[in-house]
């Protein structure tokens, strides 16, 4: 046990320091190895990523721990004898190896490139494009053009994730994340959305959203009172106090400020699960208002409006929890894993960002394919605005280290719950 003890020691301090500046890096602890095992090479300080998605795992041979992205450079901590990899296996991370056989050592100190993981402002890995009304061709390289050999034909209304626009023989072409060219005249690029949820910083939720594209503010709490101004959608207001007159609810915005209360989403207080610890981080999605609360033990911290799934695909009420974090993955209506639905419209969406599945194929995920939120419109997943979505992504548990795609909880980190009611 002791000498397990210092060995762990030794690896997050390693870790501590491969992640330090790089004028810290030459002072970094040699990565361990096992008594009598070859040693690793002098140069070697990071360990490169060959192919898209490589797995980690939580111990050799162990349990799913994570994806890596191609060309991401991780930590070189140690090296230790396993089964399931010919040579050795490799501690990249805490609880995190990987099969030496499938990567390679490299002398430049861990890092990952801008390209491969940028940082949009705008809560957008990728720019986003719809396919157009007659459909697009996508072809597997740009000689293919020439002879209009297309490797994919592609639906209307699809959405694909772009990375660059090359030009070619007169035309622009969208290179896709999946390597493809697409004509850029048969896209239709996908604006980013600003809207976002709010912070809470009082410990109350006392303001909800407005509903439809224009909501009329009167004077008082009746049909017949004078109108004083308007409020449009997504437009955040005070919630201030309630009053029914009649058969019509009416919710105060301000002093002398009345809107019918079915013009907003105002979230709701729900009680903590008992799964969740004191002080523990979870996601509170209430149907019926179409919001989302996150949750440090009993306060509020944060809410917004989303969109849940509607009839048949029902977003599942209960609590869960989150067993696979992605930065990014497509859903499709092939796709057993995705979105579940019975809806026969078939639809395919490159990369959707931000998704953190919590019930078998049920995920909190970006949607940047429409502006419903507040209005139940999903095969079943909880939309959320791309900024919202990042946002709620950074805050729950696993973390998603740098450079990783994927991230599975541990007992080191267990999962945030997410309950639905």
């Amino acid at each position: 046990m002791r000498a397990r003890t210092v060995l762990l020691l030794t690896s997050v301090l390693s870790l501590a320091t491969a992640l330090a500046p790089a004028s810290r890096a030459e002072d970094a602890p040699k990565p361990w190895i096992e008594a009598g095992d070859i040693p690793l090479p002098e140069w070697a300080r990071s360990v490169e990523i060959l192919r898209e998605d490589e797995p980690l795992s939580v111990s050799p041979g162990g349990t799913r721990r994570g994806l890596v992205a191609a060309g991401v450079r991780l930590p070189l901590l140690g090296a230790t004898r396993g089964p399931g990899c010919v040579a050795r296996w490799l501690l990249v991370g805490p609880l995190a190896y990987v099969c030496s056989d499938k990567v390679k050592l490299a002398p430049e100190p861990p890092g990952v490139d801008v390209s491969i993981h940028p940082t949009p402002a705008d809560a957008m890995p990728y720019r986003y494009y719809f396919v157009g009304k007659d459909g697009a061709e996508a072809y597997a390289k740009l000689s293919d053009i020439d002879d209009e050999t297309a490797a994919e034909q592609l639906e209307r209304g699809w959405s694909i994730a772009g990375v660059s626009e090359v030009s070619y023989k007169g035309g622009t072409y969208v290179v896709t994340r999946k390597g493809r060219y697409i004509p850029r005249a048969q896209l239709g690029v996908i604006a980013a959305n600003p809207f976002h949820g709010e912070a809470i910083t009082n410990g109350t939720l006392d303001f909800g959203w407005v509903l439809p594209e224009k909501a009329n503010v009167f004077a008082d709490a009746k049909p017949n009172a004078k109108v004083v101004g308007a409020r449009t959608r997504l437009q955040k207001v005070s919630a201030l106090e309630t009053k029914k007159v009649g058969n019509v609810s009416w919710l105060r915005i301000g002093d002398g400020a009345w809107i019918r209360a079915n013009d907003a989403r105002v979230p709701t207080t729900g009680p903590r699960p008992s799964e969740v610890p004191p002080n523990g981080r979870w996601i509170d999605v209430e149907l019926a208002t179409q919001t989302l609360v996150a949750y440090e033990g009993d306060a509020p911290v944060f809410a917004t409006v989303v969109s849940t799934g509607r009839v048949p695909g029902t977003t599942p009420k209960g609590v869960h929890k989150i067993w696979v974090k992605l930065r990014s993955t497509t859903m499709s209506d092939a796709d057993d894993a995705k979105e579940t639905t019975d809806d026969s419209t078939p639809y395919s969406i490159e990369d959707v960002p931000w998704v953190q599945y919590f019930s078998n194929g049920v995920a909190l995920h970006g949607a940047f394919w429409h502006r419903k939120f507040g209005h139940v419109n999903s095969h079943g997943c909880v939309n959320l605005a791309p900024l919202d979505a990042m946002h709620i992504f950074e805050w729950t548990l696993p973390r998603l280290p740098r450079g990783w795609d994927a991230v599975f909880p541990t007992t080191a980190e267990p999962p945030s719950v997410v309950r639905v009611r």
